[in-house]
């Protein structure tokens, strides 16, 4: 499988309070689902839980994307860019 195709493949998820989350590498929502528990909060509290949410699977995708891209990288890239970047004038 190819670099794109991984990453493509990358989904987030976190759960809590009735809710399940699952977004993908760009934080994109790609499956909200509710139990019961969900529907016993006011309807702004349980935007707040899926926001909660959605931020917490993001960062769970973005982690797993920053592992993939880590395999195919060498560490020295990075190292190099870091470096060059923090030398370039403006």
């Amino acid at each position: 499988m190819g670099l794109g195709a991984r990453l493509d493949d990358i989904r987030g998820e976190a759960s809590g309070e009735g809710v399940s989350v699952t977004v993908d590498l760009h934080g994109k929502l790609v499956g909200l689902a509710f139990d019961r528990e969900a529907f016993t909060r006011r309807p702004n509290d349980l935007a707040d839980v899926v926001r909660r949410l959605a931020e917490a699977a993001t960062a769970d995708a973005l982690a797993q994307g920053t592992a993939v891209v880590t395999e195919v990288v060498p560490a020295w890239w990075s190292d190099d860019q870091r470096t060059s970047s923090s030398s370039t004038v403006r």
